[in-house]
């Protein structure tokens, strides 16, 4: 009987895959196909404007709301939060390590005057803000992606709180309800101002 260790196993399957990987790296490249692809990456990068936003719709409490896509990085299942010494920040719930990156946790109900009643059913994180200035949200649920024609935003009512309203672009419709579509820049500026 001949025993094999499986760590040598393992070590020959990378070294293989190592060497498929340095073979293809290492082919021939004709001039054309390096030449359209120095055009392809030397192409200036454009944003084009849709008629339609993507928006991650989540729920806190009894509120429904939106997130832009291009804001909102990610839905991560909760982790623990551990408290930061020192700070009062009121939204400031702590940090989480998030794939393995640790991040400010914000209680988005304090800074928007919402109320959460009930132990969250199904609760997640919302990773929002872009590399450098990125916040784990608590949410109740997450419902999903939609897209919504940017014409069929529609404005907040006067009966949303005061801090929502101030923070929400518009009303956007998801079959029988509402949700409120945060406005990413102002929402970001709140969550950093509490850490100043």
């Amino acid at each position: 009987m001949t025993w094999t260790n499986r760590s040598d196993d393992a070590r020959g399957e990378q070294s293989a895959s190592r060497f498929a990987m340095d073979r293809l790296l290492e082919r021939p490249i004709t001039s054309e196909t390096l030449d359209e692809n120095t055009r392809l990456v030397g192409q200036r990068h454009e944003e084009v404007e849709s008629d339609e936003l993507t928006v991650l719709i989540a729920r806190i409490g009894d509120e429904w709301l939106g997130f832009d896509a291009h804001f909102a990085d990610r839905v991560h299942a909760p982790t623990a939060i551990r408290r930061v010494p020192h700070r009062t920040a009121e939204h400031l719930a702590g940090v989480a390590a998030v794939d393995g990156e640790i991040i400010p946790a914000a209680r988005l109900e304090v800074l928007l005057d919402l109320v959460r009643d009930a132990a969250p059913v199904e609760p997640r994180f919302v990773v929002v803000g872009p590399s450098d200035r990125r916040w784990a949200i608590p949410v109740d649920e997450v419902e999903g992606m939609i897209r919504v024609p940017r014409a069929s935003i529609i404005d907040p009512p006067t009966t949303v709180s005061a801090s929502l309203h101030r923070h929400t672009m518009g009303l956007v419709s998801m079959g029988d309800r509402l949700a409120a579509l945060l406005d990413s820049t102002r929402l970001l500026d709140l969550l950093d101002g509490g850490l100043r």
